[in-house]
């Protein structure tokens, strides 16, 4: 996954001690991004300011960091499988596309 031109509107508590994570931050998405995902209110579940919120906790250590919010994700496709077939040939429409010059 690829992170670009990132805004964080809410800080979360995060603490870092002997590179050990511990706490929670608030993640903030609009609804357009979460397209390809089979009922993302389900996981994002407040509507704010035009954005779907979840709570993600962050645990691990620095070095190999944990998180909570992939299974519940892998939730909803284990829920939906033929989202995940989407989001497959999607991603392999993607492949195709760059790999023969895009769309003519």
């Amino acid at each position: 996954i690829d992170i670009k031109d990132i805004a964080i509107e809410e800080k979360g508590t995060i603490s870092i001690d002997r590179r050990v994570l511990h706490g929670m931050i608030t993640l903030g998405v609009t609804r357009e991004y979460l397209d390809w995902l089979p009922n993302p209110e389900e996981v994002f579940s407040r509507r704010q300011s035009g954005y779907l919120w979840t709570n993600v906790r962050l645990s691990g250590t620095i070095d190999e960091p944990g998180q909570d919010l992939s299974p519940r994700i892998i939730e909803l496709f284990k829920q939906s499988p033929g989202a995940y077939l989407g989001l497959l040939f999607r991603q392999f429409e993607g492949w195709l596309k760059k790999a023969f010059g895009g769309d003519r």
